[in-house]
């Protein structure tokens, strides 16, 4: 047998424990996950037919590599129309295979070893792991209290190799969402340390609050420094489409779109025009608030359930469909990788340790709402009670 040994990069990052997750829960009778960041309400009507019908007609082809016309103009138009910020669809625009894409895209393009990327804890659990496949050095910023980044002492995350700071607001996995004023700190600091921003906003449709969403790109001194980084596996509950984009300043942009065409090429045709056609439509717009309304009544009462349990305790999420409950005074607690086990054990539940996320995980299991029912979170709370 051919003795073969892997990069040594593959050494440096650890599995999703999301995915891994996952996998274990196929075919397992019983089994309820909250696991897997996806969900469940059906895809727009609309936007079925009309990417069935491209389909049919042929849409079956490669497109430009920065995408088709119909949907980097439909990009360029819903940051106007809903943000009014301009950009460019033919030099600004770059239609990518997933956000997780764009995001790979901006940390290889901008990224070189040893740089430093800044990244909040906790946060999404790609982050640190392109940042390290990139050949760059994670650094955590901590958080307050509310699982916020604390801006009281961001020049400590500074040294002559810091080069990129990432946000995502609404958070995975904690719901929080950080206002234009608590960003500008973060602005600032990019700015006074000449930092790229990538700003990972693709839970912009799931805000809970009467807070309007914040696009970075808007605030004082962002826009010339940032790549919003964006995707419809939320918005829209097409992941399985594998469909984003990145929009930025065009120099950035440009160099992206070298990236991206020696990854995939191009992102999917049809997917591209049928959502490219579609997000600028009454119907988007319908199916966005019931998409919103739908997880603001589950997060309400799993939120409820959660505290509802014995040294358990859970703040209400502003957004994006995750809580993210204490558990450090659960009668079980020992670590939350253990408590995640025990629960999948013994419970038949998926709930992800907090660890996945970031040192500041600890203590804390994500549930991601998205994609249960209100009769399986009250299913979920018994089972935890029982426990």
């Amino acid at each position: 047998m051919t003795k073969m040994k892997n990069a040594e990069r593959l050494n440096r990052i650890a599995p999703s424990g999301i995915r891994q997750l996952f996998s274990r829960a196929q075919g397992i009778p019983g089994v309820i996950s909250l696991g897997i960041g996806q969900p469940n309400i059906p895809t727009p009507n609309g936007l079925i037919d009309s990417v069935v019908r491209l389909i049919k007609g042929g849409d079956n082809y490669y497109s430009p590599t920065p995408g088709t016309k119909t949907f980097r103009e439909g990009v360029a138009e819903q940051n106007k129309r809903d943000y009014n910020l301009d950009y460019d669809p033919n030099t600004q625009v770059l239609a990518t295979a997933s956000g997780c894409e764009a995001l790979y895209c901006a940390l290889m393009a901008f990224v070189d070893p040893g740089d430093e990327v800044l990244i909040p804890d906790p946060s999404f659990l790609t982050y640190p792991r392109q940042a390290i496949l990139a050949g760059g050095v994670p650094v955590w910023m901590k958080p307050t209290k509310e699982l916020k980044i604390d801006t009281s002492n961001l020049q400590e995350y500074i040294s002559d190799r810091s080069k990129v700071i990432i946000l995502n607001f609404p958070s995975n996995p904690t719901g929080e969402i950080m206002t234009a004023a608590e960003l500008k700190p973060i602005v600032d600091l990019a700015v006074d340390n000449d930092l790229i921003i990538l700003t990972d906003e693709v839970y912009e449709k799931c805000i809970f609050t009467d807070d309007n969403h914040i696009r970075v790109s808007n605030l004082n001194g962002a826009y010339e420094r940032t790549l919003l980084l964006n995707s419809f596996s939320k918005t829209l509950c097409v992941p399985g489409w594998r469909l984003g984009y990145a929009a930025g300043p065009k120099e950035m942009i440009s160099q992206m779109i070298k990236m991206h065409s020696f990854i995939v090429a191009n992102a999917p045709t049809a997917q591209q025009n049928a959502i490219g056609d579609f997000i600028n439509t009454s119907e988007f717009d319908e199916f966005t608030k019931k998409l919103r309304d739908t997880l603001k009544e589950r997060m309400i009462k799993i939120v409820k359930g959660f505290n509802s349990i014995n040294g358990v305790s859970c703040r209400k999420p502003e957004g994006s469909f995750y809580a993210f409950p204490r558990v450090t005074f659960h009668k079980d607690y020992t670590t939350s990788n253990e408590l995640s086990e025990e629960i999948f054990e013994k419970q038949k539940i998926v709930l992800v340790p907090g660890t996945e996320f970031g040192p500041s995980g600890e203590g804390h299991l994500r549930a991601s709402f998205g994609s249960i029912s209100l009769n399986q979170i009250d299913e979920v709370m018994q089972r935890l009670k029982e426990l």
